[in-house]
């Protein structure tokens, strides 16, 4: 499949930018090598060794040389943050039409679905990494794909099946199918019906086997996977973009790197439609690759890489392009591989209905324009953590030279091997002839000056210290969260959208119980029927702010007198808050409680109508709508009216229940009564009326 633009091209677009990038390049080396404290001369003995280092070591051979983990530190607790505000968010998809409210209830449960049970792995990889990549380097980049594989299963084509299916529709095109088949004077026209009935396996070979034995078996390849496929992405090592791009979606071009099996790239003829000639030549590259190998700015790499001789790299370049012929902008993406120059494996408009580059970018801050000039938390921390080095390293070496001080010799002593320790002997020639140089003064300056040090950072990143103003620290917090979720938001806003192109209303029925309208959109609705938000509350780390914050929640319906608070809404937010999982499966949506209320009070009717009495229950129970239940069989159903005012037991049961109910919505009514001081007129006399329960 050729290109308008030559595979070279597209490959200079990348060359270029890496080449406009070469101070990134530095930048992402110094974030790296500070995270994992790496420099020249290390040494696994943590010891500054002349010979490691090529040149005398300072202040001395063996002196030390620690590693001090400030930026990891962090940057592992902000992940973990990060990762925890992600699974523990309050997910809100927001239709834009009203009317679709009730839908909007489904397509939640179904968006929770793909990401939490059917794709929990993915997400929980992706996402931890997306946020180790973000805190590092300062920026990292999020692709969002549906990803579709394959399977085979070996069917059974049997005759006395066709013969079953005869004798039960009786079809007279089936009667001579089957005569067909048992003459070997028409093996040629079966072959041919075979080939409209089972494409593929119109052979000779198969209706042959189908007359001697009964039976041909044939593979039949299927669709094993049909998920979304996120796909982290570190900037310039995964991916690349022009240098000024500050909104990936206005990006004139984006390339994404992959790393594929020669297995993975034939099954894409039948996924993707990879040209089968590409495919030929491309396999012929394992191990070929544009750089001399990954991650150049890193110092060292601690992964194996030796299976880098099997892999083949695909480079997927996404372009925007004008089409004259439509007067519209198109998303073009090329399949390519920088080894096979004359054509691409597919080059075609961007299939995804929603119309995006499939990318959403997750930038650490927004101080700048472009996104590579967001800063990673090592770079930030450069300075900082070199002070603590240094101070942690003149206390271990004051601490040498305290235990075994350097020892005062005679100048004209002669050679002599001295050996120190415990129990050790120095023979003298004369009377104090050795003695021990004075060892430094003690100083907890530098105790004090790494601890300095240590609360800029703090007050720098707002992690909380007793001396520090808990407001401060819980904003820094709540910014990290909320930077992070908006971000996320437009992943989960993209993967929803791909899900209403490829998953099909079946799917939807089985996990979201319903389907209010169909699931599978039109474009037109893919790109904006629903808006998505994440939100979580920061302080719901902290265990004492929550319980603060929820009993000031509960202090405030006593004030809602005209009955503005969602009470329903207000439950469904303190389960949330105490644990998003127990908010799925403990809380009911309001149409479904209401409903398992009524059956529930048929269900006692119907035991109260066979003489026996249910158990009163002294709450947790919709009173009114129960009440309403048991008056609306009564006075729908004759018969029961009949049974009501003759059978003395089954209406002294009945009643009794009623008054129970009554009873409970006076205990309300009495509540309020004494909040407000007064019962509303309309009401008492409705009651005097006997119109509603007193």
């Amino acid at each position: 499949m050729k290109t308008d633009e030559s595979v070279s091209d597209l490959i200079g677009l990348v060359e270029q930018a890496e080449t406009d990038c070469a101070n990134y390049w530095t930048r992402k080396n110094l974030n790296y090598n500070l995270r994992y404290c790496l420099w020249p001369g290390q040494d696994d003995s943590g010891r500054k060794l002349s010979a490691v280092l090529g040149k005398p070591a300072f202040p001395w051979d063996g002196a030390t040389d620690s590693k001090i983990r400030l930026s990891d530190m962090i940057v592992n607790e902000r992940v973990r943050m990060l990762k925890n505000s992600f699974a523990k968010s309050r997910m809100s998809i927001v239709p834009t039409e009203t009317t679709d409210m009730q839908a909007g209830r489904k397509v939640e449960t179904v968006v929770k679905w793909l990401l939490n049970s059917h794709c929990a792995a993915m997400t929980k990889r992706e996402v931890e990494l997306a946020a180790n990549i973000r805190e590092t380097y300062g920026l990292a980049v999020m692709g969002i794909f549906w990803r579709r594989t394959t399977r085979n299963e070996v069917l059974t084509f049997r005759l006395d099946s066709l013969q079953q299916t005869y004798s039960e529709t009786g079809d007279p095109n089936l009667a001579l199918i089957i005569e067909a088949i048992l003459d070997p004077t028409q093996e040629e026209a079966v072959a041919r019906e075979m080939e409209i009935l089972l494409p593929g396996q119109g052979t000779i070979a198969n209706v042959r086997k189908l007359r001697e034995t009964g039976e041909f078996q044939y593979d039949s390849p299927y669709i094993f996977e049909n998920l979304p496929d996120w796909q982290a992405y570190e900037p310039w090592e995964d991916i690349v973009f022009p240098p000024s791009t500050y909104d990936l979606q206005r990006a004139p071009f984006i390339a994404c790197r992959e790393l594929l099996r020669e297995d993975d790239i034939r099954e894409r003829e039948v996924t993707e439609g990879y040209d089968p000639k590409w495919i030929e030549e491309a396999v012929k590259h394992k191990g070929v690759y544009r750089r001399n190998a990954r991650n150049l700015h890193r110092m060292t790499d601690s992964i194996l890489l030796s299976d880098d001789r099997d892999l083949i790299e695909v480079w997927r370049v996404y372009q925007k392009k004008w089409n004259e012929g439509i007067g519209a902008m198109e998303v073009i993406c090329t399949h390519i591989q920088p080894h096979v120059p004359a054509m691409a494996a597919k080059s075609e408009p961007m299939g995804y209905e929603h119309g995006q580059y499939p990318f959403i970018e997750l930038p650490l801050e927004r101080t700048t324009r472009p996104l590579i000039e967001s800063r990673g938390v090592p770079e930030l921390l450069s300075t900082h953590q070199q002070e603590i080095k240094t101070q942690r390293d003149f206390r271990s070496d004051r601490a040498s030279l305290t235990i075994l001080p350097p020892l005062k010799v005679p100048a004209n002593r002669g050679k002599l091997d001295i050996v120190l320790g415990p129990a050790k002997q120095l023979p003298e020639r004369r009377p104090n002839e050795f003695s021990w140089m004075a060892p430094p003064v003690p100083d907890n300056a530098t105790i004090e000056i790494e601890a300095a040090t240590r609360r800029d950072v703090d007050e720098y990143f707002g992690i909380p210290r007793p001396d520090m103003a808990p407001q401060r620290a819980l904003l820094a917090q709540q910014d990290l969260v909320d930077t992070w979720l908006a971000d996320c938001s437009l992943i989960l806003q993209q993967t929803f959208q791909l899900a209403q192109q490829y998953l099909d209303d079946v799917q939807f029925v089985r996990v979201a119980g319903g389907m209010p309208i169909p699931f599978r959109a039109s474009r037109q609705e893919i790109q904006g029927k629903f808006d998505m938000r994440l939100d979580f509350d920061a302080r719901t780390f902290d265990s004492e702010a929550l319980e603060t914050k929820i009993k000031g929640l509960m202090g405030l319906i006593p004030l809602d007198v005209m009955g503005v608070i969602d009470r329903v809404g207000l439950v469904r937010f303190l389960f949330s808050s105490i644990d998003p999982n127990m908010s799925e499966f403990l809380i009911k949506d309001v149409e479904a409680a209401a409903q398992q209320e009524i059956e529930d009070e048929q269900v006692q009717f119907t035991k109260i109508a066979a003489g026996t009495e249910p158990p009163l229950k002294e709450d947790g129970q919709n009173a009114q709508l129960r009440l309403q239940t048991l008056q609306g069989i009564i006075q729908a159903n004759p018969a029961v009216t009949q049974r009501y005012q003759q059978d003395e037991i089954f209406r002294n049961m009945l009643d009794a229940r009623m008054q129970a109910f009554s009873f409970a919505l006076q205990q309300q009514q009495n509540a309020q009564i004494g909040r407000v001081g007064a019962q509303p007129a309309l009401q008492k006399m409705a009651q005097q009326q006997g119109g509603a329960p007193a």
